[in-house]
């Protein structure tokens, strides 16, 4: 069920490594210290807030009663701790941030409404880009023309429960590639991915670098997201990735019978040397996608795939080449079907699981989020693969 009730997406971890709830709801972005005092220390210091809205005006001071007109104007203003609250209604031309919060006072750009304020980009780019640290992007709808929704250069951020969907990829399928969420700058790390629908990304079969969720750098949790009818792969790790968790995904019907699948790890090309260590693709259901399902994969020649790498409790099935590892073996993966509500491949579907369900009660709770994609908590015991805990 792709439901537009508006949810926060926390995660469960040996270690506080990722904002909680309260958190979310306050606008902060994740925790990567691992240090359980940053909660208390995020939550006192957001204490800024501005407003956008379709009537407003950006000679407006960005007050409740006298908002900005665009988010461009918002994010100009904010300083570190500032939350910025956008009112439903649609908002063409591109978005871009720049300025960075800190580990304490984080910048938060929320849709008050989930999926209400409508992001509408121009041209053959991103329609949002982000180049500042320590920023979270929560609850708009993003769509237009261009090859890529949000364009992430920073590091420290949360892009969480985004409706992004239906890019053209007008500019053809290029080099340049394209996503719905890119972390692209090889310097930066832990860009969160949490929560969103992504679908309708290019053509499925069209361009082979066209994917969903792509991150190119160090750490980020690619959590409780539902990615369908992708050009090539759902989620894909490359360039200097390293260091990811992939957990409690639903990844369906991406790709075509020749090109991409359901999720790829590994790295390459540009900025070279680096090897993907001690990452966690776990819980997932990947369902549906023709050609692959689960690959570990480096370019010709090279040894990209290091240590610590885990791929467990997956259920996979409906791709010509189920699971493919370069080094150790997957462990726990199910087959068959998953067992949906609903199951619509163009995505009017509900993928919740029915009892019964061979991906119900499978997760290895380690590395699942607290919460699915509506909020709703995850048993302490056995845990729901997939975007949905339905049992």
């Amino acid at each position: 069920m792709i439901n537009a009730s508006f949810h926060r997406a926390t995660r469960r971890f040996p270690v506080l490594t990722a904002c909680s709830a309260a958190i979310l709801l306050a606008g902060c972005s994740p925790d990567t210290t691992g240090d359980a005092t940053r909660t208390a220390a995020s939550l006192t210091a957001v204490t800024r807030h501005l407003y956008v809205s379709p009537y407003g005006a950006d000679g407006n001071p960005g007050s409740q009663d006298a908002p900005f007109r665009t988010l461009n104007r918002a994010g100009a203003a904010a300083t570190p701790g500032t939350t910025v609250h956008v009112a439903p209604g649609a908002y063409p031309g591109n978005v871009t941030t720049q300025t960075s919060g800190t580990a304490i006072a984080c910048i938060s750009f929320v849709s008050d409404s989930k999926w209400g304020a409508r992001i509408t980009g121009a041209g053959n780019g991103a329609m949002w880009t982000n180049d500042g640290n320590y920023v979270d992007i929560t609850g708009f709808d993003i769509t237009g023309p261009g090859r890529l929704g949000v364009l992430n250069n920073g590091s420290d951020t949360l892009i969480a429960n985004n409706h992004i969907h239906d890019l053209a990829i007008s500019g053809g399928c290029t080099g340049s590639g394209g996503a719905a969420v890119v972390n692209a700058a090889y310097g930066a790390a832990n860009g969160d991915i949490i929560g969103n629908v992504v679908h309708d990304i290019g053509a499925p079969g069209a361009c082979n670098g066209v994917q969903g969720l792509y991150s190119s750098n160090r750490g980020g949790k690619i959590m409780n997201n539902i990615v369908y009818r992708v050009s090539a792969y759902g989620i894909h790790l490359w360039h200097a990735a390293t260091d990811a968790v992939i957990s409690n995904n639903t990844v369906f019907a991406n790709g075509s019978a020749g090109m991409g699948g359901g999720i790829l790890i590994g790295a390459g090309d540009a900025p070279g040397g680096i090897q993907l260590n001690n990452t966690k693709v776990m819980n997932n259901i990947v369902y549906d996608n023709p050609r692959s399902g689960i690959k570990e994969y480096c370019s010709g020649g090279e040894s990209c795939i290091g240590t610590g790498n885990v791929v467990s409790n997956n259920l996979v099935s409906g791709s010509a080449t189920p699971v493919t590892m370069r080094v150790g073996s997957a462990t726990g993966t199910i087959g068959g079907d998953p067992q949906f509500v609903s199951y619509n491949p163009a995505g009017a579907g509900d993928y919740r699981l029915r009892s019964g369900s061979p991906a119900a009660n499978r997760s290895t709770t380690a590395w699942a989020p607290l919460v699915d994609i509506l909020g709703v908590a995850r048993t302490n015991g056995a845990v729901d693969l997939g975007a949905y805990e339905s049992l």
